[in-house]
């Protein structure tokens, strides 16, 4: 009996970069998200500029992560699951932020 080759590909497409690229914003910003709220545990009152400078720069950071996501969502001759995943990922951290920043926002003046 002969042995199938499993190995053939019948199509051009290839692998994403700018979506591989929007994953690693997100991931950088997954990590300075943990690093952001231990911290502010951590060290209360204290982490006041520093955790928001880190935040403001990883919100900056998540707004092209999503950019770079929905460029990567209409590019031609791509596999779609890392644009969807890295679309994904990048809304829900880009909305984490965003609550983080509304609680800080809301804490501050109540």
């Amino acid at each position: 009996m002969k042995r199938k080759n499993r190995n053939v590909k019948f199509t051009n497409k290839g692998y994403s970069r700018v979506g591989i690229a929007s994953l690693v914003l997100s991931a950088f910003s997954l990590i300075w998200l943990i690093y952001a709220v231990s911290q502010a545990f951590l060290l209360g009152d204290a982490a006041g500029n520093v955790l928001g400078g880190v935040g403001m720069l990883a919100l900056v950071l998540q707004i092209f992560a999503l950019v770079f996501a929905m460029r990567a969502l209409h590019e031609d001759d791509v596999f779609r699951g890392i644009p969807k995943a890295a679309t994904v990922t990048a809304a829900v951290l880009l909305l984490l932020w965003a609550s983080v920043y509304g609680l800080g926002i809301y804490s501050a003046f109540a």
